[in-house]
């Protein structure tokens, strides 16, 4: 069972995590903070993050933000880890803008998770 203490520097408090992203096809790995976000559909990474591990473009798509607008961005296949729970073939949109790491539902529903707010910490539960 792994712990993550909320990020206070938001108000209110974000739920975070530690993850490491690392390419299927290379040994290159980063680890980085990631913001869990149960309303993002897709799990995103900025571009430079998915370049550093050598993650390669697995095709195009169209991303709606939650304010409508629509762009192309390109999803990358990757691997997550978190904690001891290993993710591989997971589908990153690759940020040209942001620097945040947001963890979405496409991940988040293949992991049991327990976000206690008042306690302003998560859980990992394996």
């Amino acid at each position: 069972m792994n712990k993550y203490p909320y990020d206070t520097t938001y108000d209110p408090p974000l739920p975070v995590c530690h993850v490491a992203l690392k390419s299927p096809t290379t040994e290159e790995c980063v680890i980085l903070t990631a913001v869990v976000d149960t309303g993002a559909d897709a799990t995103i990474v900025p571009l430079r993050y998915l370049h550093q591990v050598g993650a390669r473009r697995a095709y195009e798509a169209q991303l709606r933000s939650h304010w409508g607008e629509r762009r192309t961005v390109f999803l990358h296949v990757v691997e997550l880890q978190i904690g001891e729970v290993s993710l591989p073939g997971i589908y990153a949109v690759g940020d040209e803008l942001g620097d945040d790491v947001v963890l979405g539902r496409d991940v988040l529903n293949r992991l049991r998770l327990l976000l206690d707010g008042p306690a302003e910490m998560m859980e990992l539960l394996t």
